[in-house]
């Protein structure tokens, strides 16, 4: 039988080829350890990543749900029924909505020709610019008997970015109203209006502490009046109001004359604008007065030739009744 052949001969090494061998599993194991090293810092950097995503949208979230529950909670508390309003406010009929039922603060004449309707936030940068570009023009219209204010103040910056800032304000401004000092203390309001992101007009104390730059208006009787938040409800049924005018964006300032919108565009502008409405309601007046005279002097003709005309003694008193009707509802 020929021999069972043995297991083969080990095939003999060198020195140099231990060296490549360990070399090779020096660099394995090496690579073995960055490739973990890489997996767990890319494991860390979800987590971490993960973990900041949650953080930042829990915190997101938390905002966005205060901000809608703000927004909910204005609207919820808008009365069902024509709430309480400032001493000596007015019905305004031509402010935009059909069957008006909140009332304004007047700023000038009753009998001025022109009704100008102002819907304001006094937390709103916009209704701040008008104030400043617009307020000496619009100050001399009213002094020069053309132009009556017909004021809503509104919470519309409360319920857009949260806050009360809006609604506490314009219950001051009420509350200044009833103690005759609304024009000086909404002058006073906008000279120290805070950027919108600043709510400080939320602040009791600092809308009371403005009270003092207003003769007369630094008094128990006004800070209580704040501090109750006594006009909070007409603040929100103004802001109900402002909505509901037809084809009109949901922005303040908004400005109607006589019921028709306006635009601004300068001052000079908005002055011959209003100017040219007072001459127009003025001269419809006249004409009106005038054609309600002739027919009540052709209707009332003497009973001989010897008696004295009557129609002439009640004409004054038709013509101021036409000229106050038409400028109401103009």
């Amino acid at each position: 039988m020929a021999p069972v052949p043995g297991p083969p001969a080990p095939i003999p090494t060198t020195g140099a080829d231990d060296d490549a061998m360990s070399r090779a599993n020096r660099i394995g194991k090496e690579l073995a350890r960055q490739r973990a090293a890489v997996a767990q810092a890319q494991a860390e950097y979800r987590f971490a990543r993960n973990r900041r995503a949650a953080v930042y949208g829990s915190s997101f979230g938390i905002v966005l749900l205060a901000v809608v529950l703000a927004v909910v909670v204005n609207h919820a508390l808008v009365p069902s029924a024509p709430p309480l309003a400032p001493s000596a406010a007015i019905a305004d009929t031509t402010g935009g909505v059909a069957s008006a039922d909140a009332k304004a603060i007047p700023v000038g004449e009753a009998n001025a020709p022109v009704k100008l309707t102002v819907y304001e936030d006094f937390r709103c940068s916009a209704c701040g610019q008008f104030e400043s570009g617009y307020q000496a023009a619009y100050k001399a219209l009213v002094k020069a008997g053309k132009v009556e204010l017909l004021i809503h103040p509104v919470d519309l910056i409360d319920n857009s970015e949260g806050g009360s800032g809006s609604l506490a304000a314009g219950n001051a401004a009420a509350c200044a109203q009833n103690a005759g000092k609304f024009e000086d203390y909404h002058d006073v309001l906008y000279a120290n209006q805070p950027s919108e992101s600043d709510d400080a007009f939320a602040s009791d104390a600092t809308l009371i502490s403005y009270a003092k730059k207003v003769s007369g208006l630094d008094t128990p009787t006004f800070e209580s009046c704040v501090k109750s938040g006594k006009y909070d409800a007409w603040i929100k049924w103004n802001y109900r109001d402002l909505e509901q005018i037809d084809g009109n964006s949901t922005a303040t300032p908004t400005l109607l004359a006589n019921g028709t919108k306006l635009t601004l565009s300068t001052p000079d502008a908005f002055t011959a604008q209003l100017t040219q409405t007072a001459a127009k309601v003025a001269a419809a007046s006249s004409a009106k007065a005038s054609s309600s005279s002739s027919a009540s002097a052709s209707g009332s003709a003497p009973a001989s030739s010897g008696a004295s005309p009557t129609a002439s003694s009640s004409s004054p008193a038709s013509a101021t009744a036409t000229t106050s009707a038409s400028a109401s509802t103009s």
